[in-house]
């Protein structure tokens, strides 16, 4: 009998040790758990975040890429706008009733016309300025007829300066400071 005590003492401090032991594990386990939990949230976290950021970015990205267009779009619509303007400015240019035209003609002539230079006109203007060259009695002469809606041109045989006073060009010079006035307004 004596051993028996014995046997029960081991078998109970082996019992216990066993307890110990899987209390331990689990402990152990039950850490492992909670941290390979919080490492997969965290990555989940992380995840998130980066995928919001990649489609905020993509969001502005596409907002920018859609105002692009849309500016795009309305300075190409202006430019139609003003080109069909401009159109209808050639044609009321084309049209321009006879009492203007002298005086327009005659004006750019007094203006701008020094003695001894060349004026040229178009073909459907050359009488007119004729004309005013000889009412006016300035020492001018008349050199050629030139493709243009109206207006003149003159040269100064002595320095070669041709100043281009023809409809066309005035016409030119507005059309691309307008054009500009549209790209500042769009682009600053």
């Amino acid at each position: 009998m004596p051993l028996e005590p014995v046997l029960e003492e081991i078998t109970r401090k082996g019992d216990e040790l066993v307890k110990k032991i899987l209390e331990e594990a689990e402990s152990e386990a039950k850490s492992i758990i909670d941290s390979a939990k919080a490492e997969a949230n965290e990555i989940l976290r992380k995840a998130r975040e980066e995928a919001e950021k990649e489609a905020e970015a993509i969001k502005r990205q596409e907002i920018s890429s859609i105002s692009l267009e849309m500016k795009r779009a309305k300075l190409n619509k202006q430019k139609e706008i003003i080109e069909s303007v401009f159109n209808i400015l050639r044609q009321r240019l084309k049209e321009m009733d006879q009492k203007n035209k002298i005086e327009l003609l005659k004006k750019l002539i007094e203006k701008n016309a020094k003695p001894g230079m060349f004026v040229y006109s178009s073909k459907a203007e050359e009488k007119l300025v004729k004309d005013i060259i000889k009412n006016l009695k300035l020492d001018l002469k008349f050199a050629g007829n030139i493709e243009c809606l109206g207006g003149i041109i003159l040269e100064d045989p002595a320095t070669k300066i041709r100043l281009n006073l023809t409809f066309d060009e005035f016409l030119a010079s507005l059309y691309e400071q307008k054009l500009s006035e549209v790209s500042k307004i769009l682009f600053g």
